[in-house]
Formats: structure tokens, sequence, C-alpha cells
């Protein structure tokens, strides 16, 4: 008896390490592997009532999961009854049928992954409540224009904003923690003083060959900003902060 109720003990506390680990509130960004960020699905585990909630796509819902190391199962989900589009319904019943169907977890730093054995099912990244923890100090921009050419990267926040042309509207994703971190490490290798002064390498942008480029960076109220350059063609000095903001603003979820 004295065994059992030790393992008990400890399969006790196991469980309660994973269930503080995992709550919070997540912005779903796959199911199946279909990138459903842009539909705002969410999930927001309460390890205090055992309950689970959010928005799947149309309406709001609520149920109760439980937790064994890492596996979970949820109970039964109670929704509003909104009438929404066709479209909506589909993502929601899909939302709703992958979270029937899960019995396993995965967390590694803020990226969830709901599982059916070793299949995921649905990807979610935790949303930060405060925002100190995601070095908020640091907004990093990057320009490219041209007579017919616009992008704009904005890394702000533990996010990326992403805007095409002039007139469009920029798309936002969550960057994942690795993601902030290789980041961070990037521009806190870089002397930001250094930045007003770089030295463009080519001169292409003078003869219409080139998008003109800018790379400028904000941190604790001062702003450095390079002197124009030729998009594809940084100083090395700032080529891999460049090339790693470049690869996260067009990275597909």
């Amino acid at each position: 008896m004295s065994c059992g109720n030790s393992k008990d003990a400890t399969a006790m506390v196991n469980n309660r390490e994973v269930m503080d680990q995992i709550s919070g509130n997540y912005l779903v960004t796959s199911i199946h592997e279909t990138n459903y960020t842009s539909s705002e699905l969410t999930l927001l585990f309460d390890e205090k009532t055992n309950t689970v909630s959010g928005f799947s796509g149309c309406n709001r819902f609520t149920g109760t999961y439980k937790i064994s190391e890492n596996t979970i199962s949820f109970g039964p989900l109670a929704s509003t009854r909104m009438a929404c589009r066709e479209t909506e319904n589909q993502i929601e019943k899909t939302m709703l049928e992958a979270l029937s169907n899960t019995n396993a977890l995965s967390l590694n730093n803020r990226e969830l992954t709901l599982l059916n054995s070793d299949k995921a099912l649905i990807k979610a990244t935790k949303i930060l409540e405060d925002n100190s923890e995601q070095d908020t100090g640091y907004k990093i921009t990057y320009t490219a224009m041209s007579r017919g050419l616009f992008n704009e990267y904005v890394f702000e926040n533990g996010k990326i904003s992403i805007q095409k042309d002039r007139a469009s509207t920029p798309t936002v994703r969550t960057c994942s923690q690795e993601e902030i971190n290789t980041l961070l490490e990037e521009v806190r290798a870089l002397e930001l003083e250094k930045l007003n002064s770089l030295k463009a390498p080519s001169e292409k942008r003078f003869v219409d060959a080139a998008a003109i480029a800018i790379l400028k960076v904000s941190y604790q109220g001062d702003t450095y900003q390079t002197p124009e350059f030729d998009h594809g063609e940084p100083n090395q000095y700032i080529a891999s902060l460049v090339s790693t903001l470049l690869g996260l603003a067009e990275k597909k979820q």
C-alpha cells in the first residue's frame, strides 16, 4: 500500500505540473496541418476549474478536460447557437471534431500540440499576457520600395506584420518563442549606433535595378536607421538580421 500511495502521489504531482503549464490562452494556428491563423480560433485552459473554452469559428464553446501525464481528454463541449456562414460552420465542425478525437498532448515552450496518438490534430501558440516576457523593447522594421513595389515587415511584441503593397492591410502572425529568441539574438548582437552610418555595398537602386531598402530598429525610446541600400544586398553587418526577419515573415504556418 505504501508503494502504491507513493506512485499515486507522484502521478498527481506530475498531472498538476502539466495542468499548470498548459493553463492559459492559445491562438490556434493549424488543424490537420491546415493554417487557420486568420480565423482567430482560440483555446483557454483554466487549471483551477479544469475547464476549456474558446472560439471555434462561429460560436464560443466550453467544456471540461482531464490530464494524466501526457494524455488529455475533453468532456462534452457545449456551444452557443449563433447562425453563421457555411464556411464558418465547417471550420467549427473541424475544430470541435479534432478536440473530441484528442487523446495526447505535447507542450514545447509556448507551442501546444493536441494529438490522436502520434498524429497532430491541433497546433496552437500560447498568448502571453505579460508583454514584458516578449522583450517588447525592440521594434524592427524592414521596408523595401520602388515605383512598383512596397514591402514592409515589422516585428514587435512577439508578432510580425507583413504588408505587401501600399494599399493593403498588413497581415499579422504570432511568432513562436523559438523564432522570437532567434530574432532577438540577432538584434542584440549589433551595436545599434552603427546602423546610422552603414555603407551600402551596391548601387543598383540608382538605376531602378533594385528596390530601395531601409532597416530601422527602435529600442527604449531611441531609433536607429540605416541609410538606403539595395533590397537583397544589405551591408554584411546587418545581413544575418535581415535574412532572419525576412525568413520569418515569409514562413508558412
